[in-house]
This record gives C-alpha cells, sequence and structure tokens, in this order.
C-alpha cells in the first residue's frame, strides 16, 4: 500500500480508472454470455472503422494502460482472468483497430485442456503473453 502513495495523482487515477473497467468486465462475463461481446454491429463498426486509417497508438501510451491492467490485476485477491484482462484492455486502448484480442486452446498430457486469451498489438502480444503453453488461436477479432 506503501507503494500506491509513491505514485502521482495521474497514476493513481489510471489504475482507480483500470480497476473499474476490469470489474465491470468482470461482472459482465458473469451474467452475459461471451458471444455477447461479439455481436454482429459491434464486428461490422470495427470493420467500418479500420477502413478509415487511425493513427497508431504510441508506445508509453500502450506500456501504461499495459503496466496498469497488470497492477490491479496483481493486486486483486484471485485477480482477473485472462479474458476479463485482455477485454478491459482493449476498451481502455480505444478499441482502435489494431488491437486484436485472441482466444486460443491448448490440449496436453501434462496440463490438460486449457483456454487462453490473450492482446495483440500490430502482431506482436502485448498482454498475458504464455511462455511455458502453446495455444492453438481458435477466434481473433478487433
Amino acid at each position: 500500500m506503501t507503494k500506491l502513495w509513491c505514485l502521482s495523482w495521474d497514476e493513481r487515477w489510471l489504475l482507480l480508472s483500470v480497476f473499474l473497467v476490469l470489474a465491470a468486465y468482470k461482472g459482465l462475463l458473469v451474467f452475459l454470455p461471451f458471444s455477447r461481446f461479439m455481436t454482429t454491429d459491434r464486428i461490422s463498426t470495427t470493420q467500418k472503422n479500420s477502413t478509415t486509417q487511425k493513427k497508431p497508438l504510441s508506445d508509453e501510451y500502450i506500456n501504461k494502460q499495459i503496466w496498469a491492467v497488470r497492477v490491479i490485476s496483481g493486486w486483486i485477491p484471485l485477480g482477473f482472468t485472462c479474458l476479463v484482462q485482455a477485454l478491459g484492455a482493449k476498451w481502455l486502448l480505444k478499441s482502435h483497430p489494431d488491437i486484436r484480442v485472441c482466444v486460443g486452446v491448448c490440449n496436453s498430457k501434462t496440463e490438460g485442456f486449457s483456454a487462453h486469451a490473450w492482446l495483440t498489438y500490430q502482431n506482436r502480444i502485448i498482454l498475458c503473453e504464455q511462455t511455458d503453453q502453446v495455444f492453438e488461436p481458435i477466434l481473433a477479432w478487433t
């Protein structure tokens, strides 16, 4: 908690904002089916937006948002799942057309069946990277 007081007011505000977004997504995922987050209206709107070129996001902006998601997820008991983190970060990064939420699965003899979500920007993973397992992407959307 003492680390919190060492942060600037802007960083504290960012952490509070990120907490509220992640908590909202966690609550929504409890009550709404996952498919609700991928409605055709949202996809078609995203596709329309992707035809008009948006400015690339600055590395500083991306890093601050991702830092805040990681910090908040680490502070909360039981944390936020990878899917909550990916959806929340996608929203925080202004639903930029180059930001993609990916969902993948892995079926291994040692770990069994598992699923994972991660976030990419310009074809590189920026959140929820897994180095110990290889997930086969089954879903990706902007």
